[in-house]
């Protein structure tokens, strides 16, 4: 089945909508919590259920609520997608960017994309956190595919140097060294999943060039990339691809590794949305 974006322009826009009704228009930035990746601490915020958002498909994933927040964070408000859709769930594609374009359409200019992923380079180990540089789409799909609707942007986007936003991967590098964490970069493999990558195909993500891979983030990046939003991803590696630890499931793994090590990427991401409101 073609997906028709104009239909999607105006389920997004009924979400925008939604949205804007919440009081939730103010928003300078938004972030999306991933797999296991706490909400942060915000200051006067406000939730509403995505099942009270028209348009906006249920996450089943394991650590993704499926709620948006608005609020203050270092002082300038921002709107938390608290959880993400992915294909694997059964999602359309346009589906797993819908949240991403209510958002554009609601009129914020800034996303922060968080996530879980495997580390794929030699060296990277759980806990670790990676600024993503670029990324490799191995889905094998493109979330914009279909009856184009210019109202979401061009069909044909610019991908080169502008899908990961280079003045904010600066400021997010910076915060980090001035707090005094690790930040290492790296260039993030996208793979459909459910499945978790095997040794071998983790061997051939090394040789295309990728550093850490996951089962999301690449979609929304697309998305927003054709509506002109700038966007930074920063991921907490979870394990080495193609291992798990002893005695755990990959789920417990990449909850454990998120609870331990998420409160420093939030402050990264706090670091970072203070400079955008100064």
């Amino acid at each position: 089945m073609t997906t028709d974006h104009r239909r999607e322009h105006e389920l997004a826009s009924a979400a925008a909508a939604r949205l804007r009704e919440a009081g939730f228009s103010t928003a300078v930035a938004a972030i999306q919590t991933g797999s296991g990746i706490p909400v942060p601490d915000l200051e006067a915020p406000t939730s509403l259920p995505w099942s009270e958002i028209d348009g906006f498909p249920a996450a089943t994933a394991p650590g993704h609520r499926g709620t948006v927040h608005h609020g203050l964070l270092a002082g300038v408000p921002v709107l938390v997608l608290e959880g993400r859709l992915h294909t694997y769930e059964g999602h359309d594609p346009a589906e797993v960017v819908r949240p991403v374009r209510a958002v554009g359409l609601l009129g914020v200019r800034t996303l922060i994309l968080t996530n879980a992923t495997g580390g794929v380079r030699p060296g990277l180990a759980a806990g670790d956190l990676v600024r993503i540089v670029d990324h490799i789409n191995l889905m094998g799909f493109d979330p914009l595919g279909g009856a184009h609707d210019d109202r979401f942007g061009p069909r044909f986007p610019v991908t080169v140097g502008r899908a990961h936003d280079p003045e904010l991967g600066s400021a997010a590098a910076e915060v980090a060294q001035a707090l005094g964490i690790p930040l290492a970069e790296g260039v993030y493999g996208g793979v459909h999943g459910p499945s978790f990558e095997t040794p071998a195909e983790v061997r051939r993500m090394r040789l295309f060039g990728i550093d850490v891979c996951g089962m999301s983030t690449v979609p929304e990046v697309l998305a927003a990339n054709q509506m002109g939003l700038r966007t930074l991803v920063l991921s907490l590696v979870a394990n080495p691809a193609g291992e798990v630890a002893d005695g755990k499931t990959a789920t417990e793994e990449v909850l454990e590794v998120a609870g331990r090590r998420s409160g420093d990427l939030l402050r990264i991401v706090e670091g970072v949305v203070a400079r955008l409101g100064a």
